[in-house]
């Protein structure tokens, strides 16, 4: 059976599901109206109830990880230079192919000392990621970590020279939330919800416009002021969110069923 086949016989079980529901819960704005828009339902049933970081802000409680943790000795292969990063699944939606396009591009036109991190689990149509390593003229220069720990994965938020989540979609973007909360800069997509989530906080590009890409990483690393100007405002959207707040919501949500 072909794809669009499934995906319609997927949605039309939703819509059956929903004829019995009294209230909707979602992680964000932009989720509800795709689907007050997509399954024509009433917006009034539908709740937003946020993510939010698991770590807790960096401004507040500085508590890196020492770099010999034995889940970084893969860093000590790689030399001590700056990096940019981005963690998330390994699939077509998060656009890696462009990030690494824009980053060779980066490399080739300022001809800057920095390095690129991929950190996450392969998923479903991987591959184009790993064949625009190999097609890069500074392939030497991006290394895919695979799964870290959350402690690990700490680490790297908090020194890297920016985190880049260059997501087509995303139903909320929790990694953006993350960089924020552990003090790293961040650049993402102008679509869905991340800006619902970055706020002012982040550098904002469209996905289909990698040179947008190659002049927000270059900011970062050209401008030092720019970059603790996001690193300020990141602590400050980050401090938004909370699952004390997610949990106040959801139960708000209940209560206006009873």
């Amino acid at each position: 059976m072909e794809q669009t086949t499934l995906c319609g016989l997927y949605v039309e079980q939703i819509r059956r599901c929903l004829e019995y529901v009294d209230l909707i819960l979602t992680i964000s704005h932009s989720t509800k109206q795709d689907i007050a828009h997509y399954l024509d339902i009433s917006p009034d049933k539908i709740f937003v109830t946020p993510l939010a970081s698991r770590y807790e802000c960096a401004e507040a409680n500085n508590n890196p990880i020492s770099s010999e943790d034995p889940e970084l000795s893969i860093l000590k292969k790689i030399s001590p230079k700056p990096y940019f990063l981005f963690t998330g699944t390994l699939e077509p939606r998060k656009n890696i192919p462009m990030l690494i396009r824009a980053f060779s591009a980066l490399k080739s036109k300022y001809k800057v000392d920095h390095q690129l991190l991929l950190v996450g689990r392969k998923g479903w149509k991987y591959e184009p990621v790993f064949k625009a390593i190999e097609d890069s003229i500074c392939a030497d220069e991006i290394h895919y970590l695979n799964y870290l720990s959350n402690q690990a994965l700490m680490h790297l938020y908090q020194q890297a020279e920016a985190f880049i989540y260059p997501s087509y979609f995303e139903g909320f973007g929790l990694p953006v939330l993350e960089a924020m909360s552990l003090g790293c800069p961040v650049i993402t997509s102008n679509t869905s919800s991340l800006p619902e989530v970055a706020g002012n906080a982040a550098i904002l590009t469209s996905p289909t416009e990698m040179d947008e890409l190659i002049d927000a990483m270059h900011k970062i690393i050209d401008s030092q002021g720019k970059r603790q100007t996001l690193i300020s405002l990141g602590y400050k959207q980050a401090s938004k969110f909370s699952w004390q707040n997610t949990a106040y919501e959801t139960l708000a949500a209940y209560r206006s069923i009873l």
